[in-house]
């Protein structure tokens, strides 16, 4: 494994590096995996790869007021059996489906959070997410009951309502 994975922490073991770029503020590593042969889930049948996606994360871990882009080259297979034909592209564990950035991402959200005189906004802009994609992660990890009213503050409540 590649030590520039395991400064990023990224959980799969198989990964290359294939590229490092830097522009500006901005590093870009190109990461994708080997070609591994692949079976298909529904029936056994041997899968070929369709070709090479490629997919761009945000990760926000790093320092010096750079930023961070992963390019991802994910391989598609299809299934060879002519009435399977059972589709999939090949997944990375630091980044789930349908994300622009990495899992890591939520629990800096959270972490950022922390600070009160920080806002959803400036939070947002941070992490390159949207201010309700903030406090939607914020939400998701962190609960916040209400309290329950006091007595005296209930009797007020009360009587006013009536």
């Amino acid at each position: 494994m590649n030590s520039i994975t395991n400064l990023l922490d990224l959980e799969d073991t198989d990964i290359e590096i294939t590229d490092i770029q830097i522009q500006g503020q901005t590093k870009t590593l190109t990461l994708s995996t080997p070609p591994v042969p692949h079976f298909c889930p529904s029936c056994g049948f041997r899968m070929y790869s369709r070709g090479i996606k490629k997919r761009t994360i945000n990760h926000p871990i790093l320092q010096d007021n750079y930023s961070l882009v992963l390019i991802l080259k994910q391989r598609q297979w299809r299934c060879t059996n002519p009435e399977c034909l059972y589709d999939t592209s090949e997944s990375f564990k630091f980044v789930n489906r349908q994300r622009r950035t990495t899992n890591a991402t939520d629990m800096l959200i959270v972490d950022a959070y922390r600070n009160l005189l920080e806002t959803s906004v400036s939070i947002a802009k941070k992490f390159h997410v949207s201010d309700s994609h903030a406090h939607d992660v914020f939400n998701r990890y962190v609960k916040l009951n209400r309290l329950t009213l006091t007595d005296a503050i209930l009797v007020c409540y009360l009587s006013i309502g009536q």
